[in-house]
């Protein structure tokens, strides 16, 4: 009898510390992708990830950060910001998979309501400031000193060890700030190209 006692106390111990750990665990979770802390600090109301599946028979969406995934109800009071256009709930639908989005969030932290969705829109470069392939080709064919130019290939390491555009030099994105002083020419009227794997 004292030997099942001690596993009853035991087995109670076990099944208070997971559900107290989860309790923990909840108003621990990450609101912030890695991603978006390149450019972006976690803020409080605030869910910074990339949309996962979307449920209009449960008004609920999926926002993963990292490996994460917080689920988020929305009604016909949310809205929904791209660029400087605001939509109804109804855009959510449209919206891609995997997109980068911030929710801003109301309510129980444990069964959040997503007030408004702010989509992140592509970067426009200017078009006196983008340069042709052709015109890198040339560059290329000239070298970096006849050329006087300096081109960056601002991905992930990995990606430049497996392959990169002849005389580029690898500075990643998200190490630009620290690196930059010392990777950067100090010349200013030197011709910078920078290029990546995608549209951003």
């Amino acid at each position: 009898m004292l030997l099942k006692n001690k596993m009853s106390l035991l087995l109670a111990t076990l099944v208070a510390a997971t559900f107290g750990g989860a309790e923990f665990s909840e108003a621990g979770k990450p609101t912030i992708a890695g991603g978006c802390k390149k450019c972006h600090t976690a803020q409080a109301d605030t869910i910074r990830g990339n949309l996962g599946a979307v449920s209009k028979d449960f008004n609920t969406l999926q926002v993963k950060v990292g490996t994460l995934i917080w689920i988020v109800k929305y009604d016909d009071k949310t809205s929904v910001i791209k660029g400087d256009k605001t939509a109804g709930a109804d855009e959510i639908l449209k919206l891609p998979a995997k997109k980068e989005i911030l929710v801003g969030i109301s309510g129980d932290p444990k069964n959040p309501m997503a007030s408004e969705i702010s989509v992140k829109m592509p970067y426009k470069v200017p078009e006196h400031q983008k340069i042709t392939n052709a015109e890198v080709v040339k560059l290329v064919a000239m070298g970096p000193e006849k050329g006087n130019y300096t081109l960056v290939d601002a991905r992930p390491t990995g990606a430049y060890l497996n392959g990169h555009i002849p005389t580029a030099i690898s500075l990643p994105y998200g190490k630009f700030e620290q690196d930059c002083t010392a990777m950067l020419p100090q010349d200013k009227d030197r011709l910078l190209v920078f290029y990546c794997g995608g549209p951003t």
